[in-house]
């Protein structure tokens, strides 16, 4: 189940406001992850998953090795990968590895927002992961209210499909954790993100990174 799909930006200010002109929605400040050197403004994009936007927050350092997701590599802002909702990280970090992909422990994790404390788990995928086609994997701690419900509303997740030239491995993953997520075969790999918006359907552009 799609969570919620990760916008990189290099600016968290410059690029909220120019996305808030492009989709005629502002996005709602989410909050710090703390000691990774990151914040995120959110939108609600329907059925339980939000559009995070995330970058560098400017209050706090970055981290030794650099912030997660390759942000200080990042050449142009852009889709940057998805995060899927599962029952059992555990399980499903197993099953991943044992596919070969080397997700590592899951992180357990909290920021505050205007609703409370947030807590999760998170297993990262900073592995080798062309076009983020593999998923973070997260699990919300029982109780915790999901952050779509406070995310500003005004979008809706149209369609969403991963891209790759040799697309047979990923699907494997993609099988393996029972998420549903097409993966056609194509030029470079991607994930492929339209919304609808109160002006009209937008793709979302694609992050590069050097």
């Amino acid at each position: 189940m799609i969570d919620h799909i990760l916008y990189g930006v290099h600016d968290l200010d410059a690029e909220v406001g120019s996305l808030a002109s492009t989709f005629g929605v502002s996005p709602s400040y989410g909050g710090q992850h703390v000691d990774l050197g990151t914040a995120n403004h959110l939108l609600d994009l329907g059925e339980e998953a939000y559009l995070e936007i995330i970058g560098p927050d400017p209050a706090q350092p970055a981290p030794e090795g650099g912030r997660i997701l390759g942000l200080d590599r990042m050449m142009s802002a852009g889709v940057i990968t998805w995060c899927a909702r599962v029952d059992d990280i555990d399980a499903a970090v197993e099953r991943a590895n044992n596919l070969g992909f080397a997700y590592p422990e899951p992180l357990r994790m909290e920021r505050a927002s205007a609703e409370g404390t947030l807590s999760w788990r998170l297993a990262l995928n900073d592995f080798e992961n062309p076009g983020g086609l593999a998923p973070l994997l997260i699990r919300w701690d029982e109780g915790v209210r999901h952050p779509s419900e406070s995310a500003a509303k005004g979008l809706q997740l149209v369609s969403m499909h991963g891209q790759h030239p040799s697309p047979g491995r990923i699907e494997a993953l993609i099988d393996g954790l029972g998420l549903d997520l097409e993966i056609r075969r194509g030029p470079q790999a991607g994930l492929m993100v339209r919304v609808a918006t109160p002006g009209g359907e937008v793709p979302l552009r694609v992050a590069s990174f050097g």
